[in-house]
């Protein structure tokens, strides 16, 4: 900065001149901690500078005077004096302040030295006493930028490979969103309750058994956010998108009051709300009630006024808001769709508002997962995460810097989804539980009103789902997680000769369709975190990508020739149906109004749509190219076109879900079956159209564990 005084120094320059690209260390908190250092020492101010001013968000200039003087000499090698001289190319830095003694006025009738410089009867010792002194500046210099080196590499995290992982809740159903008193003797969270029936607010001491039930609202309540002042507690309330608001409810009296009205449809395992340090402000992820463009909300706890922070592009959604303790940046994660998601980072400033543009966290190996809920460690250094980059969900650490690597927190164990860590460093988890099964079921019995139970075809510990049968209803091919990563797997209708078809090792590859001839399989799987359609032979080996990132989407089906696959891709700005032809090349959009989701069956295209934040189901006549509304209110993916008709689940009623048939003459809708545990998305129909095979949740629940000494301040 001194070398280049008046002009801009970035902090990207400063980042390349101390740390190198392979240095793990917290650039944004280490090139601070430099810059107070040298203010320190110099007696600068940062709010009236005479030496360093800052340039927000962008760096530093050194504004200082600075003159070149030249490199001392000894007695016996100084000059004698000339008439006229000039100015010497050594540089060397001399700032205003520090020639604190005023030099006196050069006599025009004395020579002058060759410095330019009037000569004084005893040159030396002042030319020493300035040198000594720039010297010693330049030394401040770096040893605050080696200090502060040495200093972060020495405060680099070390993880224990031992934690004590302990069992804080262990009731039947799902336990999620914790959030710690600021003390850190208490957690608050939600809890679907014994009978699995409605989301409430719970207390529970970190040393003790005993649960106080803080809310009782029919309505679902859940993502509670203690204020940093301990005097209330922020959640969100509601059940559909019409009627869910942000409350706060006081733990002097329980007094709860509304806070603002929200967008967005009820998903309790999801982390929304995140409050200031100084619990003057809450950000929130969601939608504005005259919006429908997603991102995160400031939300002013005492006027209630709100003004948007981010602003996420059309078919993504900003979730999972964290403050960190300092106040000074908001992480969140964005999720771009398709199954990818990457975790942002946004500066606040002190009294409210963004102070700038997000910024993603380029997280090498990461780009592909799914990477979301992060929270801060309590120095507001570190950040810990979910991510399914290894398979399952686990969490991680890193640092929020340029180019730093996440380090795997392997010793918490697997399935874990969120967390929250208290001022004193303790660590709640929520680890999921989920097993899905692939079920079948006669629905040609059902509809000749005779009974029919549902029977179990694959079962495991692990996730088997989006059953597809193939064309001679021999085989169903799956996709499921039992190799550790999710993969496409076949397997004999009868339960036997279960093979892997996919190796990826890609955190997700799902949704496969059978080539009408049954020798292939399309499926979708997002490598380099770009959603695409890949092919694979039915017996396996290297699959082939179809699309590129031009024509990128998910979910495919044939056509019924073989000719096309159709899928859903975003690449329009919207979810649309688009076809491509089985070997490749140009794609082509079908539907016009959105639509995701096609499968095709009998020369007929059925696929979902979001209309007024409502899924319905539609239909397209490849023939005919006549388009018609089928159903609304349909589970996502829960639906498959028959001979006659289209089968389909509606949404639950008191934890049981409707299977309902749909007759091509678009009578109403006729329920034929009730499941009492929830389906999994995707289902598929015998070549008869007789057997129904799906996926059903045998074990879907969380619990949240606990860590005592996990973060060492």
């Amino acid at each position: 900065m001194v070398s280049r005084s008046g002009e801009l120094v970035t902090r990207e320059e400063l980042r390349q001149e101390i740390w190198n690209d392979n240095t793990n260390v917290d650039f944004e908190l280490g090139v601070n901690r430099c810059i107070r250092r040298i203010r320190a020492t110099l007696l600068d101010d940062a709010d009236s500078p005479r030496y360093i001013e800052t340039v927000p968000r962008v760096g530093y200039r050194f504004i200082a005077p600075v003159r070149c003087i030249p490199e001392p000499q000894s007695d016996a090698s100084l000059p004698a004096p000339k008439q006229a001289g000039h100015e010497p190319d050594t540089a060397v830095a001399e700032a205003g302040e520090a020639d604190l003694a005023a030099r006196p006025a050069p006599d025009a009738g004395e020579p002058r030295s060759e410095q330019g410089e009037q000569p004084r009867s005893s040159p030396l010792p002042q030319a020493r006493s300035r040198v000594m002194l720039w010297s010693a500046v330049a030394l401040i210099f770096v040893a605050a930028g080696y200090g502060s080196y040495r200093w972060w590499r020495g405060q680099e995290v070390e993880l224990s490979a031992n934690y004590t992982v302990l069992p804080f809740t262990s009731d039947a159903g799902i336990a999620a969103g914790p959030s710690f008193s600021p003390d850190g003797r208490e957690i608050a969270y939600c809890w679907n309750g014994t009978h699995q029936d409605n989301f409430d607010i719970y207390l529970r001491e970190t040393g003790s058994q005993r649960v106080r039930r803080l809310t009782s609202s029919p309505e679902a309540d859940y993502s509670p956010a203690w204020s940093p002042d301990g005097r209330s507690i922020a959640f969100c309330r509601g059940s559909g998108h019409e009627n869910s608001a942000i409350w706060l409810i006081s733990l002097a009296n329980g007094a709860e009051r509304k806070l603002a009205e929200l967008q967005w449809d009820a998903a309790p395992g999801s982390r929304y709300l995140t409050w200031s340090p100084d619990s003057k402000r809450i950000v929130y992820a969601g939608s504005a009630t005259d919006e429908r463009v997603n991102g995160l909300f400031e939300l002013d706890v005492a006027t209630s006024s709100i003004q948007r922070l981010t602003s996420a592009q059309r078919g993504a959604t900003d979730l999972h808001p964290a403050f960190a303790p300092d106040g000074r940046r908001v992480a969140f994660a964005r999720d771009i769709g398709s199954g990818v998601s990457r975790i942002w980072i946004l500066p606040m400033k002190q009294d409210g508002g963004a102070d700038g543009d997000p910024v993603m966290l380029e997280l090498p190996g990461f780009e592909s997962a799914t990477s979301s809920r992060p929270v801060w460690t309590p120095d507001s250094r570190y950040l810990v995460f979910s991510s399914n980059r290894m398979g399952q969900a686990a969490l991680w650490l890193v640092q929020p810097s340029h180019g730093a690597k996440p380090r795997s927190l392997a010793a918490l164990g697997a399935g874990n989804i969120d967390a929250a860590i208290s001022s004193r460093g303790q660590l709640a988890l929520v680890r999921q539980h989920l097993d899905v099964d692939i079920y079948q079921l006669d629905v040609d019995l059902l509809r000749r009103g005779l009974s029919s139970a549902p029977k179990p075809v694959l079962n495991s510990t692990q996730m088997e789902s989006n059953p597809q049968v193939s064309p001679d209803g021999s085989k169903i091919a799956m996709e499921s997680n039992r190799g550790g990563f999710r993969e496409i797997w076949t397997a004999n209708t009868d339960s036997t000769n279960l093979t892997q078809v996919t190796n990826l090792m890609n955190p997700i590859s799902g949704s496969p369709a059978w080539s009408p001839d049954g020798r292939r399989i399309a499926f979708d799987s997002r490598v380099g975190g770009v959603p695409g359609i890949y092919v694979v032979s039915a017996q396996g080996g290297t699959a082939d990508a179809l699309t590129t990132a031009e024509t990128a989407g998910v979910v495919p089906t044939w056509s019924p020739d073989g000719a096309w696959i159709y899928y859903s891709s975003g690449r329009s700005g919207r979810s649309e149906v688009w076809r491509i032809a089985s070997t490749g090349g140009a794609a082509k959009q079908v539907s016009q109004n959105g639509g995701f989701s096609p499968v095709i069956a009998h020369n007929r295209l059925v696929y979902a749509a979001n209309q007024a934040r409502v899924t319905t189901l539609r239909e397209l006549n490849l023939n005919t190219n006549e388009e018609t509304n089928l159903a609304t209110e349909v589970m996502r993916r829960d639906y498959c076109p028959s001979g006659d008709g289209v089968y389909y689940i509606g949404p639950s009623a008191s934890g049981r879900y409707p299977l309902k048939f749909l007759a091509s003459n678009l009578k109403p809708a006729q329920s034929i079956f009730e499941f009492t545990a929830q389906p999994a998305e995707g289902m598929s129909l015998s070549p008869d159209g007789h057997v129904l095979y799906y996926g059903q949740s045998e074990k879907s629940g969380s619990d949240l564990l606990l860590v005592q000494d996990f973060w060492k301040n």
